[in-house]
């Protein structure tokens, strides 16, 4: 029982830390003793308890004024984690997943000048279907894919958030008046504007007003944002 205890209470103290660093993601500055205890839930002392271990390893560090703010570790552990994400490899199982979630082709386009191109791509096992190459480059144009650049190149992921469903852009006929497609946008480190995630089907068999498969569309994005770094639970903004 003695070690049980010992495990619990190890558990216990790395939660209260991770939960102290994580006060920190969403808008940038300092943070004040209250802003911690308002954040996490834990009581002052404790916080100031912990915050020595994390200032002294780094990860914080104290301002005269008290407040506290970010360490050279935590900048050092973000870049880390971003020179460590490779997008086609990290990508290719969510749109793998969603093609079959859906029995659509998923995609994810990239902005290249004034071209999207696909960088990754998985088909559904079925005849009727999307046959698109990754590496293929398409116009911006009026398309689901396009239209979710428009709106979101110069947003965040909280925007997408706040918007729910309703955020996602839709097309049919366009570029190939039998295919329809929808899309929502993907958001990597810092919130910043990656890519879309893109789902089309030929019409007939792809119904661009399914709620259930824009709901599972728009929970994918928001998961694969949250792989490339994205922080996708705080509050709307610009």
């Amino acid at each position: 029982m003695k070690d049980e205890e010992q495990i619990d209470r190890s558990v216990a103290a790395v939660d209260r830390t991770l939960s102290l660093l994580e006060a920190f993601l969403g808008e940038p500055g300092v943070r004040s003793l209250s802003d911690l205890e308002e954040r996490t839930g834990l009581f002052k002392s404790v916080i100031l308890r912990y915050m020595l271990s994390l200032e002294t390893r780094g990860f914080v560090h104290k301002e005269q004024s008290g407040t506290y703010r970010l360490g050279v570790k935590a900048v050092q552990l973000g870049r880390a984690f971003e020179s460590s994400v490779d997008l086609a490899s990290t990508l290719q199982p969510v749109v793998e997943r969603l093609s079959e979630k859906t029995g659509n082709s998923a995609s994810v386009y990239v902005r290249d000048g004034e071209w999207r191109v696909c960088l990754v791509r998985a088909e559904p096992e079925r005849d009727v279907r999307v046959a698109i190459r990754a590496g293929t480059r398409r116009p911006m144009d009026k398309s689901a894919s396009s239209l979710a650049f428009k709106r979101f190149e110069r947003k965040t992921v909280q925007v997408f958030a706040a918007s729910g469903v309703a955020g996602i852009a839709s097309s049919a006929g366009v570029g190939d008046p039998l295919l329809a497609s929808m899309a929502a946008p993907l958001f990597g480190i810092d919130n910043a504007f990656v890519g879309v995630l893109t789902l089309s089907g030929v019409i007939g068999h792809f119904h661009v007003d399914d709620e259930k498969v824009r709901s599972l569309l728009f929970d994918a994005a928001l998961a694969a944002s949250a792989l490339l770094g994205a922080t996708c639970n705080e509050g709307a903004g610009e």
